[in-house]
């Protein structure tokens, strides 16, 4: 709460009175007599004469300063040189200080906690493909700016209710964001296999892999049930419709390779298609980038009971998520692509927060 001069809590003490003890009253009043100060409402007014009577006037500030020549000051400043990762707690523990007086002094000093962001490890000839890539993507921009919202962004994912890992407790104390990133090379581990696609702002699927993924499954989804999932897309998406998948076994396959050229002939982008889709890159992926971490949070909000709440919660989540939002995914993917150039291929979701 504000605090105010002496003066103001007389006056506002005075409205009341005029306004008979009631505070919504006092506070209109207030506002019309003095049109030129901050205006408090109701229960600010009640706090701040509840005060008054208690014999306190104004509230007191406690002013914290803190220099170079604080012994506090110098040992934390050498903790988190040491150890740029030291939590407050752990500093209240083993040094002495309290965790309030650390993140006070962190404050003065300019310092902040910056959070941890996993980004797929790459490889060096992983960068020339991804460049490949962006470029023939700006390309295809440039000659048609629509020409992406038609293209089916595909992808799997596993969700399981353990394994996580929680960026909130990894930090790095800094006055310069060092832009700090872990390399992260494998999937995270889910109980339940889950497709889902973005296409011109619809959400296809989800789909529940009922057996493990492999080139069989994988085949009767694009060939028999994809067709389904997307009745409720108009026609025109339909008809210009490209397929994007990643990487995986699964879609390398040469069952799944011979049904893509058969029925999309070269309007699908993958490992061996007639665009290759660059190697470890979910960063370029709108279900990576944007979709599985939306899902998560929503489906994980509270702990799922079965395996079929599970599911019915990521039915939901899809269907709650507003097109704007799906179709403002491929202006992302455009910015991701721009700026996964200027990174010469290399990882560059830290650009992002630049």
């Amino acid at each position: 709460m504000a605090d105010y001069p002496p003066n103001e809590i007389v006056d506002m003490i005075m409205v009341l009175g005029a306004s008979q003890n009631n505070y919504r009253g006092a506070a209109r009043l207030y506002a019309e007599r003095f049109p030129d100060r901050r205006h408090p409402d109701d229960r600010a007014i009640r706090r701040l004469t509840q005060r008054a009577r208690d014999g306190h006037m104004v509230r007191q500030r406690r002013r914290h300063e803190y220099n170079e020549n604080d012994n506090r000051v110098v040992t934390v400043l050498a903790i988190t040189h040491l150890d740029p990762h030291i939590s407050a707690r752990r500093v209240e523990r083993e040094i002495g200080i309290p965790r309030n007086t650390f993140l006070r002094i962190m404050k003065v000093l300019q310092y902040h906690a910056h959070h941890i962001t996993l980004v797929q490890e790459l490889q060096f000839d992983h960068f020339q493909q991804r460049i490949v890539f962006c470029q023939w993507a700006l390309q295809m921009i440039e000659n048609d700016p629509d020409f992406f919202n038609f293209v089916l962004f595909s992808d799997e994912a596993k969700f399981q209710s353990d394994g996580e890992l929680n960026r909130h407790n990894c930090h790095y104390w800094s006055n310069v964001n060092p832009h700090w990133v872990r390399t992260v090379n494998h999937q995270r581990r889910w109980s339940i296999m889950v497709w889902c696609g973005i296409i011109n702002g619809y959400l296809i699927g989800p789909y529940f892999f009922e057996e493990n993924v492999n080139q069989h499954t994988y085949l009767t989804l694009i060939r028999d049930e994809l067709p389904g999932l997307m009745e409720d897309v108009d026609l025109e998406t339909r008809r210009r419709i490209w397929l994007q998948q990643d990487g995986a076994a699964p879609h390398f396959a040469r069952i799944v390779r011979d049904f893509l050229n058969e029925h999309y002939h070269n309007r699908w982008i993958g490992r061996g298609g007639p665009v290759n889709w660059p190697a470890c890159s979910p960063d370029l992926t709108s279900p990576d980038f944007y979709l599985w971490g939306y899902l998560k949070n929503a489906v994980f909000e509270q702990k799922p009971t079965t395996r079929a709440d599970m599911q019915d919660r990521i039915r939901r989540a899809c269907a709650a998520v507003p097109r704007q939002t799906l179709q403002n995914t491929v202006r992302h993917f455009q910015r991701r692509l721009t700026l996964c150039l200027q990174a010469n291929g290399r990882n560059f979701e830290h650009l992002l927060r630049g």
